[in-house]
């Protein structure tokens, strides 16, 4: 699925009409527009359409028999009717949003959070900016265009005059453009039945299955392909083809049944080869099959690839400072060191296309292991790590597929600054929880750095996951805070405190609370933690 965008930018200087606040849509369950009031007058094309999405749950009334055909759609309205048609898993238990102006207890447009997170997390919806959604505001014609139609994988144009002028005679073309209405006027929920029923069609009818991609990695141990569109995974096979011989290898599929990884169990030679697609219904694929090269090693064109700008952390003291699983010397040692970069080598071809990666490293070299410190692992990986500022000459040593030895250099920079998260991310934003133990004395414990799925990436570019991030907080100083504690609503509520080592301990009648991690810097990250008794 490709990006569908709600940024409002400079160049697409949209009009936002707010509309009046809406309650959470009453349940459709059941109803037809013959439950509604304010539909008994429209035509009956209109009617089936509304039918059709209220019979498959897309579309609910604001209320109990008011449809609300003609009030203009909103921000959240679309993000429901967005992941429905084109087909995006959604988590009704998500309740914490991304966005600090989406919030559950909003009676208005709290309902949304799970639509606007699943269509966030699928890459179909942004933000007005990083951090708001504007869930209330309307969506214009020529807004409802861009997006229904970059859904459907078309490329638009925003650079004409007016930006929309591209949308609206694409949409216009292919049925889906509100009828009558110009790209700045709001488009309301009649118009928005319209379009995305409109739009649901082409995407439900869009062309056969075709593999649009096949390409290997620069290991050449995994091939990736990749499809026009989702197919079922239970019945999809590939078959790896080196002229006639089947080479024995894995799938693996991606969440969204677009994109397959096939692995082999050693780099494969260089060579022609073909991956073909199988298991499903042939009447429903066009093209089943892609070819890929791989070529020998090119010598010419081997380099190392890379940001080497580190951190002074040995001459600075912040290695000294390491507590627990994390000792100064393995924070001080290349190959050990989250503070430590692997250089990273790779070959390219004649039309500057990774290819492969070349053979082994051999040895490598600073100029000034003052500044900055190298060494080569075991399986032949080397790792720099900055010592104290200033510049440093790193040399290395790689063997290549022939035999020979090729020397390759690279500047590291070590800067004073110091380490610093710059970014904070939580993967798992609801967490179930079972307290344990006899009533009136349940406990539990959350470690939030696993549980959470926590991630830190520091100023340097280096990344943090789960316990890396408990192990190195004497660096990144990340702390947890808990907030709008509630229990059962009979019972007195229970406690919840987060100790020295960040594990959170939970006793008594607690229900559920927020869960928040946050670094020096303000960056924030919160997860919904809900309790379970037996």
């Amino acid at each position: 699925m490709k990006k569908l965008t709600m940024i409002a930018t400079a160049a697409m200087a949209f009009s936002l009409f707010t509309s009046a606040a809406l309650t959470h849509p009453a349940s459709a369950a059941g109803k037809t527009s013959a439950d509604f009031t304010d539909l008994a007058t429209i035509d009956a094309s209109l009617k089936a359409k509304i039918d059709a999405m209220l019979a498959s749950d897309i579309f609910e009334g604001v209320s109990d028999n008011t449809f609300g055909i003609t009030q203009n759609m909103t921000r959240a309205q679309f993000a429901k009717v967005a992941t429905l048609i084109y087909d995006i898993k959604v988590d009704p238990s998500v309740k914490v949003s991304s966005f600090t102006d989406v919030h559950a207890d909003d009676s208005a447009n709290g309902w949304a959070i799970p639509y606007i997170e699943a269509a966030k997390k699928a890459g179909l919806i942004d933000g007005v900016t990083d951090t708001t959604f504007v869930p209330g505001d309307s969506v214009t014609a020529g807004q409802l265009d861009t997006l229904l139609l970059k859904g459907l994988g078309k490329k638009v144009s925003v650079a004409g005059t007016p930006w929309y002028t591209d949308a609206v005679k694409q949409a216009t073309d292919l049925g889906i453009h509100p009828t009558g209405k110009s790209g700045d006027q709001a488009a309301n929920r009649a118009d928005l039945v319209q379009s995305s029923y409109a739009a649901q069609q082409a995407f439900d009818n869009q062309t056969l299955i075709s593999i649009t991609k096949v390409q290997a990695s620069t290991d050449n141990k995994q091939v990736t392909v990749s499809l026009n569109k989702k197919v079922d995974t239970a019945k999809a096979t590939f078959t790896l083809k080196n002229g006639t011989t089947t080479v024995p290898a894995t799938t693996t599929w991606s969440a969204d049944g677009l994109t397959a990884t096939i692995a082999v169990d050693a780099a494969l030679p260089a060579g022609d080869y073909v991956v073909t697609l199988g298991g499903l219904d042939a009447s429903t694929i066009k093209t089943a099959s892609g070819s890929f090269n791989v070529a020998a090693a090119n010598t010419g064109n081997i380099s190392i690839v890379g940001n080497y700008t580190l951190a002074s952390v040995i001459d600075s003291g912040l290695t000294s400072s390491a507590t627990g699983t994390i000792t100064p010397a393995i924070a001080e040692d290349p190959t050990k060191s989250k503070f430590a970069k692997e250089i990273e080598i790779q070959v390219k071809d004649d039309n500057g296309d990774i290819i492969a990666t070349p053979g082994i490293v051999q040895s490598v070299f600073s100029s000034n292991t003052g500044v900055a410190k190298v060494d080569v692992t075991a399986d032949h990986h080397a790792y720099v790590i900055g010592n104290k500022a200033g510049t440093a000459d790193i040399s290395v040593s790689v063997q290549i597929g022939n035999g020979d030895v090729k020397q390759l250099h690279v500047t590291v920079t070590v800067t004073s600054d110091a380490v610093n998260a710059k970014e904070i991310k939580a993967d798992e934003t609801s967490i179930t929880k079972e307290m344990t133990g006899d009533v009136g004395s349940e406990k539990a414990e959350i470690d939030p750095y696993t549980e959470m799925d926590l991630s830190v990436t520091d100023n340097y570019g280096i990344t943090y996951e789960n316990t890396e991030i408990a192990d190195y907080n004497f660096a990144l100083g990340t702390l947890f805070i808990t907030n709008d504690v509630k229990g059962n609503g009979v019972d007195p509520v229970g406690t919840v405190k987060v100790g020295t080592d960040g594990k959170v301990q939970v006793e008594g009648k607690v229900a559920s609370f927020e869960l928040t991690a946050v670094t020096p810097s303000g960056q924030k990250a919160t997860s919904f933690v809900t309790m379970t008794r037996r």
